[in-house]
């Protein structure tokens, strides 16, 4: 019970500091609000003003426990200091109480859901991203007090706003208290589309609204995680009602929030970054002031500017781990970033025909279902006839035109209130309908209903865990039970010393350990680590070619490769081993080399270091003017070059070698001769060698990973000894 009431404690604390905070930006903004959206649009300003808050202490490297309660404590108790007495405008527009009374069955539905909400949010944390890369970089920080360099992990890269909030609560209430503030989000994305329905004088369209995008299986799946996609729709949401506010009451203060708000949304999203042009336009084309958009734009900046200064000083790229051809760094593989955008776009979806039925009834390939009733979403086409649904369209538009960068459902999650209400205010006139509708979605949203018609591997609801969530049922066997391979996770915590790195081939619940671990896909590290052990088992890898090229002997004190010929898409350039030679006798290496290459002049030495497991990568299609340069520090006498690369080199990829004279280069060969060569026996261990020599002594091999035979059947050849195994893997030690 303690577990439990720990994670109420950290979410609700959290919680209320973020109500607290938007209460006074509230009552400074001067805005006319009535007791309806009050909570919930203060909840959500404050909780932007709070991960700035939070973000500060972490920069500060100040992120003890007694630093958390005195922020918490001291944002919930100016509050309620210095809370209105009452709203500002308390009255319900005009609304006839017997409209009210079309919002008794809604309510018994919402409470419904969200008893089962509750239990799932309060169980512990199994969700794959939230235990995986969320809340494992939300831990790292709280180890490390405040922020620190994660060159492993891509993730770590991306604007974190929804996660400042997560690090006070997981500091007092660990995983679950993350989950149950998600859910608390989610209660007040609901609240505030049942809100605004008021607002417009049409509480029934607000409230059909809300629940359909309540009971929406991925909404309550990732709502009752430590994901991040139902906060970033409550965010947007509010950027849109702040708006429709200030539009109402023209106060300049009311630009402060809105700002803030679109700000925000690019802290907790990148893709919500479309909300800040939608904001300075709406600003700008509805006052015919620029300068007032300009106000918008500053308050943004608050937000925003933290984010990009945090990511340049750490990973030298103010939007990692995006757009790393644009800003070269040692952490993300530009080509990895394309293959995995390229995913994302499609999910390997032969035909984006058939995402509209993915999305809305089957599941298996995009993760998830937002239900059949948003099958309809082309009714919110009719609410153009409306005011309101001409205003609900252009965001909803945009949000869904940054969505096909990631087509998994879940990011449909910040679309979906405002298709939603387009949907309800299309039916506004037809009462019965339209509670049809929210009941049918409700039906078929149900954990039971599901498998009936949607994909059996489908992210969803499952159960209702009250006896997990009440810790009844012990936290450990919990996730034993129902986290995919927390076995693993025990192993490494109970047999790997702290302060000691483990490589992983793939990725697992991270999060439960305190231990660092390096995913193999994660970061350019980990891909090159990743590549050098597939290089000890995989032939194709292995380096059994050599391009030599002979020219008359030249004095030279500068010399390079460079890529002629453009490969098909994703083939990369390697290069295993970079020798030169004189009348037959290799030049030696010195320390005095100077080595360059372009791209990736990260790795470059990789194809100097004398290990044939290792290879440079260019890590990017390769393409004419690329090149490897090595400056001798002096007059070097050579006559022929010889590049050792593996099967999977392009081909046939044209190289040449060039001298530099009188500040130009000349070209001295473009031809060479091609051997075939005999990869060493020892490459395995040649391969292994290379993790202790990045600081990592442990291996995991976990089931199904590529090579798991190879690594199990001959631990010797790779130079491993079994330290433990478990039936999801097998951890090793590698001999140094």
């Amino acid at each position: 019970m303690a577990q439990a009431f720990a994670a109420i404690l950290g979410a609700s604390v959290t919680s209320a500091a973020c109500w607290g905070a938007g209460t006074l930006a509230i009552r400074w903004s001067g805005a006319k609000l009535s007791r309806v959206e009050t909570f919930p649009l203060a909840f959500v300003l404050g909780a932007s003003c709070v991960h700035l808050a939070v973000f500060t202490v972490m920069a500060a490297k100040i992120a003890y426990k007694p630093v958390w309660w005195f922020l918490l404590g001291g944002l919930l108790a100016a509050g309620v200091w210095k809370r209105p007495k009452r709203p500002k405008f308390g009255g319900s527009w005009g609304i006839a109480a017997s409209e009210l009374w079309w919002l008794i069955p809604f309510a018994a539905i919402f409470a419904v859901f969200s008893v089962l909400y509750l239990a799932n949010a309060w169980a512990p944390e199994i969700s794959p991203d939230g235990a995986g890369y969320h809340l494992t970089i939300v831990a790292k920080y709280l180890r490390a007090h405040g922020f620190e360099r994660i060159g492993t992990n891509m993730y770590a890269g991306l604007s974190e706003g929804v996660e400042m909030l997560y690090e006070p609560a997981f500091a007092i209430g660990r995983h679950s208290a993350a989950a149950l503030l998600h859910f608390a989000f989610l209660i007040t994305l609901a609240w505030a589309m049942f809100a605004y329905g008021m607002r417009i004088g049409k509480p029934w369209v607000g409230a059909a609204a809300a629940l359909i995008m309540y009971v929406s299986p991925v909404v309550g799946r990732d709502g009752t995680t430590a994901y991040i996609d139902v906060a970033t729709g409550a965010i947007v949401f509010a950027v849109f009602y702040w708006l429709e506010i200030w539009d109402e009451q023209r106060a300049a203060r009311l630009l402060v929030p809105i700002g803030l708000l679109a700000g925000y949304a690019y802290a907790a999203k990148y893709t919500a970054f479309v909300m800040l042009p939608y904001a300075m336009l709406f600003v700008a084309w509805r006052a015919r002031r620029i300068r007032l958009a300009m106000i918008v734009a500053a308050c943004a900046a608050l937000m925003i500017a933290p984010w990009m200064i945090k990511d340049w000083i750490y990973l030298h790229n103010p939007v990692a781990p995006l757009a790393s051809q644009w800003f070269p760094n040692p952490y993300v593989h530009v080509l990895a970033e394309q293959q995995w955008a390229e995913f994302l776009r499609r999910y390997d979806m032969a035909n984006l025909w058939a995402l509209p039925w993915q999305v809305t009834i089957d599941g298996g390939k995009t993760q998830g279902i937002v239900g059949p009733v948003f099958l309809l979403a082309p009714l919110a086409l009719l609410a153009l006839r409306y005011r309101e649904g001409r205003r609900l369209i252009l965001p909803g538009l945009l949000l869904l035109a940054a969505y096909f960068g990631n087509i998994g459902t879940r990011f449909l999650i910040p679309c979906l209130p405002f298709f939603a209400l387009g949907i309800a205010l299309a039916l506004a006139n037809w009462k019965i309908p339209l509670a049809a509708l929210v009941t049918i979605q409700a039906v078929m949203s149900w954990p039971a209903v599901l498998p009936l018609y949607a994909n059996q591997y489908l992210w969803r609801i499952e159960t209702f865990p009250w006896e997990a969530a009440l810790r009844i049922i012990p936290q450990e066997e919990y996730l034993r039970r129902n986290l995919n391979h927390y076995d693993v996770v025990r192993m490494i915590e109970e047999n790997v010393p702290a302060g000691e790195r483990v490589f992983s081939l793939t990725g697992f619940a991270e999060s439960y350990t305190s231990r660092d671990i390096l995913s193999g896909t994660e970061a350019a590290l980990n891909n090159t680590l990743n590549d050098i052990l597939f290089t000890g088992w995989m032939p194709d890898y292995q380096p059994e070619r050599m391009f030599v090229f002979h020219f008359p002997e030249k004095s030279v004190n500068r010399i390079r490769l460079l890529q002629t010929a453009q490969a098909e898409r994703f083939k990369q350039w390697n290069v295993h081993e970079l020798r030169f030679f004189d009348r037959g006798v290799e030049v030696a290496r010195r320390p005095e080399w100077r080595l360059k290459a372009w791209p990736n002049p990260f790795e470059i030495q990789l194809a100097f270091d004398n290990n044939p497991a290792t290879r440079w990568r260019s890590w990017q299609t390769a393409s004419p003017g690329m090149y490897i340069e090595v400056d001798f520090g002096r007059a070097e006498n050579v006559d022929e070059v010889r590049m050792e690369t593996s099967p999977d080199n392009p081909w046939p990829i044209q190289l040449q070698v060039q001298q530099m004279d009188a500040g130009r280069w000349v070209t001295l060969a473009d031809r060479f001769d091609e051997r075939q060569i005999r990869p060493s026996d020892s490459m395995r261990r040649a391969a292994s060698y290379e993790l202790p020599a990045h600081g990592i002594h442990y291996l995991l091999v976990q089931e199904h990973d590529w090579g798991e035979d190879d690594y199990n059947d001959d631990p010797h050849a790779w130079g491993l000894s079994v330290v433990a195994r478990c039936p999801n893997g097998t951890l090793f030690w590698v001999k140094p």
